[in-house]
């Protein structure tokens, strides 16, 4: 069940499940909601599930993994199992947990790789909170875009813009 008692069909998948309870009751991630617009949303593909989007709705300040594609989302991931597992053994507040999925998303190993494409502009991302959150996540985010080439605010931009893309990915099709 994805912990949500509106939800009429529950997932029956087991790395489904674990990662819905993440985004719902992670310490870290409900910190980090505090931080985001409720308009905030991502679509999310399961790469042993393909073709079956789900999506992440706040309400309540809670943030929910609903059946269904976002219509308009700001980020699309694609998480493995091995992935959520990764992510269900972070500790910490939101500076670590986002190091991890940032480390996931830049992984070598596919069958531990989180996909990822960002599909809004930056000021949309900016409106909807999402650089406020960065802000909020500390230090080790701050070393950890650092480590990458994103020292300030303009670099942060330009990667967001070189990243951007509303054309799905292979695996979102």
């Amino acid at each position: 069940m994805l912990f949500d008692p509106f939800v009429a069909e529950p997932a029956t998948d087991e790395t489904v499940e674990r990662l819905a309870r993440l985004f719902l009751d992670h310490p870290a991630w409900v910190a980090a909601t505090r931080h985001l617009s409720r308009s905030a949303t991502s679509t999310v593909y399961f790469s042993h599930r393909p073709g079956e989007p789900y999506r992440l709705d706040q309400s309540d300040g809670r943030t929910r993994l609903l059946p269904g594609a976002a219509a308009d989302p700001d980020f699309v991931f694609r998480f493995t199992p091995a992935s959520v597992e990764v992510l269900e053994e972070g500790e910490g507040g939101i500076g670590e947990f986002a190091v991890v999925l940032f480390a996931l998303i830049l992984e070598d190993d596919p069958t531990q790789r989180v996909g990822f494409r960002i599909s809004a502009d930056f000021l949309r991302l900016a409106r909807r909170g999402y650089v406020r959150l960065l802000l909020a996540a500390g230090p080790r985010v701050m070393a950890f875009g650092a480590a990458h080439g994103i020292r300030h605010l303009a670099a942060l931009r330009r990667f967001v813009a070189d990243l951007r893309t509303r054309e799905p990915k292979e695996w979102e099709r």
